[in-house]
């Protein structure tokens, strides 16, 4: 399962920005964009062995991107806590303001999924590419399709 999880990591990892319906689809995952609840940035809902990602359709572009990437990440680490499901508030912590507040998942799965997010969004060897090719950081997360907040982080630099 490693092993094919790493090839499916790599294939969407190929190209900027990081293919992440690719890697959900590749993974079972259903991918769906839908009005939350306030506050919700993305559910991992699991019906009979399936699992589906919502993800909140009013948050912007880059935000869907990293709440899809941190869900699929508790999917790969966390799928057997995950229950029926979990809801990610807007700081990526479980939370009872959703449909699903999921006491088997607590910040250090949280800071898990943010790790595998930031990882699988923002791989060293596309920004060392775009780094080379004279890229800023600004141009990095948006090729990537990261902010340039989450960009400064995973670069070790300052973010005003």
């Amino acid at each position: 399962m490693l092993e094919t999880l790493t090839s499916r990591v790599r294939s969407a990892q190929k190209h900027a920005p990081v293919d992440l319906e690719g890697l959900a689809s590749s993974l079972g995952l259903k991918v769906n964009y839908a009005y939350l609840p306030a506050g919700i940035s993305g559910e991992l809902v699991s019906d009979n062995g399936s699992f589906s990602i919502n993800i909140n359709a009013g948050d912007p572009p880059t935000r869907q991107r990293f709440t899809l990437a941190h869900e699929i990440g508790h999917y790969v680490r966390h799928r057997d806590l995950i229950g029926t499901g979990l809801d990610d508030d807007r700081a990526y912590r479980s939370t009872n303001q959703g449909r699903y507040f999921n006491t088997r998942i607590g910040p250090k799965q949280e800071t898990e999924a943010n790790k595998f997010a930031a990882n699988l969004l923002m791989p060293w060897d596309l920004i060392e590419e775009m780094q080379e090719a004279g890229l800023n950081r600004s141009q990095i997360a948006g090729q990537l399709g990261v902010s340039e907040h989450a960009m400064a982080i995973r670069l070790g630099e300052p973010y005003p």
